[in-house]
């Protein structure tokens, strides 16, 4: 049965079908498009939103392509590359901070929006300590812009992919900017774009266009572009720079400071050692599930997280703007360590008792160390830990090679894939360990 089509993957087929685009891209390397034209079909707004690569309508993916605002009114379809990966780092230890004394209306548990959790990020000192705010006792960070913006005049290149390390040069004027949040200390300006969830890769003009905005302001202070993500307590702000102001492309990820609040992450790690050998072992694959392939730990349990009742994996693939496959691997590595099971006769998976137990207590000591026991009861995550701990290190084909020795499901083809993700799982177990 074919897939059913959602309104802007119809919507943008038509255009594309009507106004030629492949056929001009093929002579002319971009198309222009006015929004008019777009909105006899749909509000552009909808139509060339596309916070990361997957999300883009399937004529967009299939062709490498995205869309991005030219002068007001306009659009331009090109190959560019304008996406960036966000690189959630699994192995940063996050800083603990605490909710003010004199604060009476908030609940961890009620950290459901990025508006919230950038309340929390303010009250607690992380946006001060993030901006290195030396003088926050008589200037502490204040909020500043937010919300729908126009970007005034600005020029930039940006790469375009399939075209000799060609760049593609925009000019700007008054496009539509949206700004999560904005922050200024003495001496620094901050972006920040916030998501309640990990994403894999995120759309850099989230992050230039409001960039150029406060550089164009001319203050002489240091404009900081930020991603801010909130997921499984874990405040984390990606501090990104662009190296040539008048480079879309040249973001750069210089560093990621995690938080987190009112608990310590700090269980021993002579503990967790004395756990992994003492611990009944099941070995790999014994639980009928594949061994699992999710690199990033805190998006495993951000899924753990967000299960309420039963899901499917049409859900966590619109959830996380993945694609089907991605979905699987994040369900099944849930599946893994005992944490989720299919609903019998269904497509739909719920949460397994320990499931809910876990998903039930806040990112905690207590919490982490009922994860850790489901992970290290299997064999070769529990033998490739204890590697970690004796060596501070661990090699990759190292890992692969276990992993060919004692899954029957893993192959030569992808043991490599499967070695990165017990290497990860294992960096987050240290993550929240002293």
């Amino acid at each position: 049965m074919a897939k059913k089509k959602n309104l802007t993957e119809d919507a943008w087929e038509k255009i594309f079908d009507e106004y030629r685009i492949l056929d001009n891209l093929k002579k002319d390397k971009i198309v222009k498009i006015e929004a008019t034209d777009i909105k006899k079909y749909r509000e552009p707004r909808l139509m060339t939103k596309f916070d990361s690569d997957k999300a883009r309508p399937e004529i967009f993916r299939e062709n490498s392509l995205s869309i991005l605002p030219d002068t007001r009114g306009t659009y331009v379809i090109g190959k560019f590359e304008a996406y960036s990966a966000l690189e959630y780092q699994d192995d940063v230890k996050p800083i603990s901070v605490n909710i003010p004394e004199y604060i009476r209306t908030f609940d961890e548990f009620d950290v459901t929006s990025e508006s919230v959790a950038l309340n929390v990020a303010q009250m607690t000192g992380m946006i001060d300590t993030v901006l290195q705010n030396n003088d926050v006792q008589m200037f502490p960070a204040a909020a500043t812009i937010t919300g729908r913006l126009k970007s005034g005049p600005f020029s930039y290149s940006i790469n375009v992919k399939d075209d000799n390390n060609g760049k593609y040069n925009f000019s700007v004027n008054n496009s539509q900017v949206e700004i999560d949040a904005g922050y200024e200390t003495g001496d620094k300006l901050a972006i920040i774009e916030a998501k309640n969830h990990i994403p894999e890769n995120f759309m850099v003009r989230q992050l230039y266009y409001p960039y150029r905005i406060f550089d164009n302001l001319n203050t002489d202070k240091k404009v900081m572009p930020i991603y801010f993500t909130h997921s499984d307590g874990i405040y984390a702000f990606h501090i990104f720079e662009f190296t040539d102001l008048n480079n879309y492309s040249s973001i750069n990820k210089v560093q990621q400071i995690n938080f987190i609040v009112d608990h310590y992450l700090d269980i021993s790690i002579e503990v967790i050692m004395q756990l992994a050998k003492e611990i009944p072992i099941v070995k790999s694959n014994d639980n009928n599930v594949q061994f699992p392939q999710a690199d990033n730990f805190n998006r495993v349990l951000d899924l753990l997280n967000k299960v309420d009742g039963t899901t499917t994996g049409n859900e966590v693939t619109k959830l996380y703007e993945f694609n089907r496959r991605q979905s699987n691997y994040y369900i099944s590595a849930l599946m893994y360590i005992g944490l989720l099971q299919k609903v019998e006769g269904t497509y739909k998976y719920e949460l397994t008792e320990i499931g809910r137990q876990i998903k039930r207590l806040p990112n905690s000591n207590s919490r982490n160390m009922l994860i850790i026991r489901q992970l290290l009861q299997d064999e070769c995550i529990n033998i490739a830990f204890q590697e970690f701990i004796m060596h501070s290190d661990i090699d990759k084909d190292w890992v692969a090679k276990l992993l060919l020795d004692r899954v029957s499901t893993v192959n030569e083809s992808t043991a490599t894939r499967r070695a990165g993700t017990v290497i990860s799982w294992i960096k987050w177990i240290v993550s929240v360990s002293a």
